[in-house]
């Protein structure tokens, strides 16, 4: 396997909560991988660790080799990250602010990959707004574009469509699946339709610990197999989380 990041024997606790409980599995580059799992299954803080954001307490994350406890600044470039509530500066028009990360990167020809971002993700029309007139799904749009401004290699989108209505959902699924090959891409969804979409593999995750992980087509066959009926996606999630 061609892998491009490394997750081996993963812990982290909060207290008395292990919140990953030795998680191991590894993403190829160019796969977009999603990352399941019900209310405190461990999803956030595996991500949060990954964008070095979080240390674990033991076991460790490589990025194309890189440790992200020791090489935090260099992994952070390597990735784009879409939190589930992006915290965007609402004053700003959308332009600016993609202007000002584009500088923090130290992006070349800012100018010019602002205006194609902005095209990406359909806001040129928009660009001179401020961002507090945006609804939700032009948030989210411009959230996008700020992950991939900088070109990174690797894309990690926590509920990109969570409460999205089903026009910009499906406009943002399209997005991501026009990346497919390009971006390395990690996908946390409680949308199994859209895992069953975008992703080529998927890890479910259940208290801390990796539940089930394969393609999608052959979660649902161990989970037909196991229940004797033809089971859908969102029935074989209900059965390895149970």
């Amino acid at each position: 396997m061609n892998a491009l990041i490394r997750f081996e024997n993963l812990k982290k606790s909060f207290g008395k909560i292990a919140a990953l409980d030795g998680v191991s599995f590894e993403i190829k580059k160019g796969e977009i991988f999603g990352l399941a799992g019900p209310n405190g299954a461990g999803k956030t803080t595996l991500v949060r660790i990954l964008c070095t954001a979080l240390r674990p307490d033991s076991g460790s994350v490589t990025v194309k080799g890189l440790d992200t406890r020791e090489s935090e600044l260099d992994v952070k470039r390597l990735i784009g990250y879409l939190p589930e509530e992006p915290n965007l500066y609402e004053r700003l028009t959308a332009r600016r602010f993609l202007k000002f990360f584009a500088e923090l990167y130290s992006v070349a020809d800012s100018e010019r990959c602002v205006a194609d971002v902005l095209e990406t993700v359909e806001l040129s029309n928009r660009a001179e707004d401020r961002i507090s007139t945006f609804s939700k799904g032009l948030r989210h749009r411009l959230s996008l574009a700020r992950a991939i401004l900088h070109d990174p290699e690797i894309l990690v989108l926590d509920e990109p469509t969570m409460g999205l209505d089903p026009a910009v959902a499906s406009h943002l699924r399209s997005l991501v699946d026009s990346m497919r090959g390009d971006k390395t891409v990690l996908l946390c969804t409680h949308y199994m339709e859209e895992a069953e979409m975008l992703c080529e593999r998927m890890a479910v995750l259940n208290n801390g610990r990796v539940a089930a992980l394969d393609t999608p087509q052959n979660i649902k066959k161990k989970a037909s197999t196991a229940i004797g009926r033809s089971a859908s996606l969102d029935e074989a999630f209900v059965y390895f989380t149970r």
